[in-house]
């Protein structure tokens, strides 16, 4: 049998035309030059466009557009209550100044280890009673003393700068109370919101 030459099928017709018709190199359907039927032609007709989904599967969840618009609407309010609330910029200045020297504070305390402050831990360990050597590798886990300081001083410095950021928070409350937010959130409302 003689082979038959190839010919696009409908289908396939239909797909390529409707991606020209998409990037806009055919005109629609109904005008002159349009091989599309017009039932065809906008498949996506009464339905909401991409990233405007209602997602009604998890209608806890905002579309992704919704969510960016709501990121957008706090960060606008948040600069609002920056620049409205009396002393609030003078205040995340002074805590971003304290909790950078609380961080300068804590790694002077609690430095890296050294190579020679891991070797004296580990000759410290040796001197031990067998007894007592266990137990002190059991409390690590067996772990290397060379992963296990690192990770222990960096534990201890995280104890520090948090124990003290939390006492740099009580001795010095932020100035933006919760009837102030309100009240410039209801201006902020009243002058920018829809």
């Amino acid at each position: 049998s003689e082979r038959q030459p190839f010919r696009p099928t409908l289908c396939r017709l239909v797909s390529t035309e409707l991606g020209r018709l998409a990037r806009g190199y055919l005109p629609a359907s109904g005008v002159e030059g349009s091989t599309i039927p017009s039932q065809l032609a906008f498949p996506w007709k009464d339905r909401r466009q991409k990233g405007h989904h209602s997602m009604t599967n998890n209608p806890g969840k905002q579309a992704p557009l919704a969510k960016r618009r709501r990121v957008d609407w706090d960060e606008a309010r948040e600069a609002y209550l920056l620049d409205h609330a009396p002393d609030l910029k003078e205040h995340y200045a002074a805590r971003h100044r304290a909790f950078i020297q609380i961080e300068e504070d804590a790694l002077a305390r609690h430095p890296d280890p050294t190579l020679d402050d891991i070797a004296a831990a580990a000759a410290a360990e040796a001197a031990l009673p067998s007894g007592k050597r266990t137990e002190a590798q059991l409390r690590r886990s067996f772990v290397p003393l060379a992963v296990h300081l690192p990770s222990e001083v960096k534990r201890s410095r995280q104890r520090f700068i948090q124990r003290h950021q939390r006492a740099w928070n009580r001795a010095n409350p932020i100035p933006l109370t919760w009837e102030l937010e309100r009240t410039l959130t209801a201006e902020f409302m009243k002058t920018y919101g829809p």
